[in-house]
């Protein structure tokens, strides 16, 4: 099965994503969660077989040098002025900021001016569905790539893993609906509990998103990075 999952712009875009989250200054966030957050982002991804461009690898070095810096002790009388790669990463966050809220700005003003102009009928492509309490795919994916790093963690320390490759999607499928007729509402932590292996994991989370397609599963969060919530949809 071929998986496509919509990239974000550049790394900058998904570090912006990420801070924005906090809903504070992009000078105050905790940069050592949006360190890990990312990270695990680009784990998962290499989890799932999936591509990842060089440009983010360059960024994720950068940022295990930030975090490895950030836990180091810190030396009280050093006299030469060093170059704090932090403090540059929040510039180029903010100054990307800015760009972006200017390119949607002048985005919104083109989409006005078209109105008024004979266009032909174009085809319209939305990629990026929307959840439920305005939840998109890739807040459900960031959520997941914490699951993953967990469980990651957790298959490392166990001796007792039988790996096995035929999980099919439509089996896990059935496996959550039945979750969900028994619990109406379930935590998405809750679905990989008893996973055994990386691959149960992967295939556990595409079934989810195919329940998700079919209208099948509501996906909520009440708070940013809040627990996500599945339950069934109302028929």
């Amino acid at each position: 099965m071929d998986i496509k999952v919509k990239d974000f712009e550049g790394p900058l875009d998904l570090l912006l994503h990420l801070v924005s989250k906090y809903k504070v200054d992009i000078y105050e966030v905790p940069i050592v969660e949006i360190i890990e957050q990312y990270l695990a982002y680009i784990e998962t991804l290499h989890a799932m077989k999936l591509e990842v461009a060089g440009e983010y690898m360059l960024m994720a070095s950068q940022l295990m040098l930030i975090k490895s810096r950030r836990l180091l002790p810190k030396i009280v009388d050093n006299p030469l002025e060093e170059e704090d790669p932090e403090q540059d990463l929040l510039d180029k966050i903010e100054e990307y900021s800015r760009f972006k809220a200017l390119s949607q700005a002048l985005g919104q003003q083109h989409d006005q001016r078209a109105k008024f102009y004979s266009k032909p009928k174009q085809e319209l492509i939305f990629e990026d569905t929307v959840l439920q309490e305005d939840k998109t795919v890739m807040d459900l994916f960031l959520a997941f790539s914490k699951i993953m790093a967990a469980k990651e963690e957790a298959f490392k320390k166990s001796h007792t893993v039988i790996e096995r490759d035929n999980y099919r999607i439509e089996d896990m499928m059935v496996r959550i609906e039945k979750r969900l007729d028994a619990k109406k509402v379930i935590f998405l932590t809750e679905v990989f509990e008893e996973c055994q292996n990386r691959n149960e994991v992967i295939t556990l989370f595409l079934a989810s998103l195919e329940l998700i397609k079919l209208h099948k599963v509501v996906v909520e969060q009440s708070s940013n990075f809040g627990q996500i919530i599945l339950r069934k949809e109302a028929q």
